[in-house]
C-alpha cells in the first residue's frame, strides 16, 4: 500500500460559502470519508495567507498571479494510482466550480 497526497486547487476568487452551505459541505465531506476507509488523514484547508521562501528571500504569498491556489489536502493510503483516483473523484471538493484535484504518490522517506 502506498500514500497519496490529494492537493485541492482551487481559483483565487472563489466564493465564500454561506453557513448553510458551509454545513452542507461539511456533510457531504464525512459521507465521502465514510464511504473511502483508504483516507487516512482528512488534511485541512488552507488560507490564502502565507511566505514564500526563495533563495533565502521571504516574500509574502502564495504568488498573487497564480491561476490557482493551493486550498487544502488529504492523504489516502492505496494499493496504485488507479484507487487512488477512484477516492479523489469521489471527493466533494470536485463540485466546486474551477476547482482540480491532484493526485500525488508520497515518497516515503
Amino acid at each position: 500500500m502506498s500514500k497519496y497526497l490529494l492537493l485541492y486547487r482551487n481559483p483565487p476568487e472563489r466564493q465564500v460559502p454561506s453557513p448553510a452551505e458551509m454545513e452542507a459541505t461539511i456533510a457531504q465531506w464525512m459521507e465521502w470519508k465514510k464511504a473511502h476507509p483508504s483516507i487516512i488523514d482528512m488534511g485541512d484547508g488552507l488560507l490564502q495567507t502565507g511566505r514564500v521562501l526563495k533563495k533565502g528571500v521571504v516574500s509574502d504569498g502564495p504568488a498573487v498571479e497564480s491561476k490557482e491556489l493551493v486550498s487544502g489536502y488529504s492523504i489516502v493510503e492505496c494499493a496504485n494510482y488507479d484507487a487512488a483516483v477512484v477516492v479523489a473523484k469521489a471527493c466533494p471538493f470536485n463540485a466546486v466550480p474551477g476547482a482540480s484535484v491532484e493526485v500525488r504518490e508520497l515518497a516515503g522517506y
